[in-house]
């Protein structure tokens, strides 16, 4: 067997898995996260795997199992279910198993670059030196990561969701990391950032920009740039002010340009869908009949 580097790649690291692939969004162009999912098996006597600069969990999303992991030398072990979550080091690591359920054992993985989190730690004004603690532990329980952990797995198996969503997902999610896992500091310890009100004027200036960006790859960096705030704050103070979520509110202007679009032009349901920010017809179809109740040529039909 080939010496196991002691880094490698997101990209990289899949041909270390054991497992038979369910899901990827590698092709899904996500930004700074990468998701994948497998179907494991049911038993494994080593799997050696190199460390990851890119921070990786780790969850179930179905099955159990006996795990254990060698890191540094030391072997500890943990009994896995569908919510537990645990962390893969930057470091080497070997791993063993074995099933203890009926049901299929697979594992859903999910990195996220580390520049990510450092530009979310500097708009929430933690200093350079704090540090994730997440190795600390074999497993841990957390049902805010758990979920989002299911909503991105999800989201990679469902063409038709936007990467707006999975965007403000992982900016969440990046934020949550830094507020409870912090190295040195204890969860809710963190002193909370002032936020700064989402003003009408400013609601404008995004839903402007939206309109005239419709058939962009928006993100929500951008979005909160129009703002004035940092992506961290905007994604907390947006839904309060406009009571949708960053995702749900470029999606219902789409998705009423494509309805105007269809009643006043002649566009093809592909050019309008392009038109509008979705990759495809089919990807439109299924959004806009989730919303009108119709396909867009039935809606077309009915005036």
């Amino acid at each position: 067997m080939a010496r196991i580097p002691k880094q490698t790649t997101t990209l990289a690291y899949d041909r270390y898995m054991a497992g038979q692939k369910l899901v990827s969004s590698v092709d899904r162009r996500w930004r700074h996260v990468v998701l994948r999912s497998y179907l494991e098996p049911a038993e494994r006597e080593l799997l050696e795997a190199p460390g990851l600069q890119d921070v990786t969990l780790m969850t179930l999303a179905s099955g159990a199992e006996h795990l254990e992991r060698n890191l540094n030398g030391r072997w500890e072990s943990a009994n896995l279910r569908v919510g537990d979550v645990w962390f893969v080091p930057p470091a080497p690591i070997s791993w063993r198993w074995h099933s203890i359920a009926d049901e299929p054992l697979s594992t859903v993985h999910l990195h996220i670059e580390r520049s990510l989190i450092d530009r979310v730690a500097a708009q929430m004004a933690l200093d350079g030196s704090c540090e994730l603690s997440l190795g600390d532990a074999m497993q841990f329980h957390d049902p805010l990561i758990a979920a989002t952990l299911g909503a991105l797995h999800r989201a990679a198996g469902d063409p038709a969701d936007s990467r707006l969503y999975v965007d403000a997902l992982v900016h969440a999610l990046a934020a949550h990391l830094l507020q409870h896992y912090t190295r040195g500091r204890r969860a809710g310890k963190l002193s909370p950032t002032p936020l700064e009100p989402l003003l009408p004027r400013r609601v404008r200036r995004v839903t402007e920009f939206i309109r005239a960006n419709l058939a962009a790859d928006l993100s929500i960096t951008e979005l909160a740039a129009q703002a004035g705030l940092s992506s961290f704050h905007f994604a907390r103070v947006f839904r309060e002010a406009v009571g949708e979520t960053p995702h749900q509110f470029v999606t219902r202007l789409r998705l009423e340009e494509a309805g105007r679009l269809l009643r006043t032009t002649r566009q093809t349901v592909l050019q309008i869908a392009i038109a509008v920010g979705f990759e495809n017809a089919s990807h439109f179809s299924v959004q806009f009949k989730r919303s009108f109740g119709v396909t867009p040529l039935a809606y077309r039909l009915r005036g």
